[in-house]
């Protein structure tokens, strides 16, 4: 790993909250990922917004229901970067009783429609989105549809596209299926 590179990366974290947990693992092909435990969501933007200068880049963002649900919340949300070759994640998890995260659209134009996907399929709000427009999913469409498991062989075949939308908006006879 670079370590000048890992070094500006703890530089940043630590700046904008001592508290974060900071952690490193190299796979077998000596790429470096680093893993960031973000202490609450208000220290999500200044952390994503000091990653610009880094020449860091989203690459996408992700949210679960993670295994243990901690005190804080039942998801958190991922936001996964590349800074000049080295993956970074930045964990958080959503806060309130509306579970909230602030947006991050403003300095990652690509968080645009990860966000808008996250507030559609989890129910998770998105402060501060400078478009808050549904992408998909209308109001008829079930809340958290997406906490439903599909089954990778589901998806993966041919009839993937009806079988998932039926899944989600209810049978083919109009009955929602829970």
């Amino acid at each position: 790993m670079n370590i000048e590179r890992k070094d500006s990366i703890v530089a940043l974290v630590k700046s904008v909250s001592a508290d974060a947990e900071i952690r490193w693992t190299t796979d077998d092909k000596d790429n470096d990922y680093g893993w960031v435990e973000v202490p609450t969501a208000a220290d999500l933007v200044p952390m994503a917004k000091g990653l610009v200068p880094l020449s860091g880049r989203l690459v996408t963002i992700t949210a679960h229901a993670p295994q243990n649900p901690s005190e804080k919340g039942f998801y958190e949300v991922c936001y996964h970067f590349v800074v000049k070759g080295t993956t970074l994640t930045l964990r958080v998890v959503p806060e309130g009783t509306t579970p909230t995260v602030p947006s991050i659209t403003p300095y990652h134009k690509a968080a645009d429609w990860a966000e808008r996907e996250i507030h559609e399929l989890y129910q998770i709000e998105i402060s501060g989105h400078p478009n808050p427009r549904p992408l998909f999913l209308t109001n008829e469409t079930q809340p958290k549809a997406m906490e439903r498991l599909v089954p990778l062989s589901t998806m993966g075949n041919g009839a993937c596209t009806n079988t998932l939308w039926e899944k989600i908006m209810g049978d083919k006879s109009g009955e929602v299926v829970h």
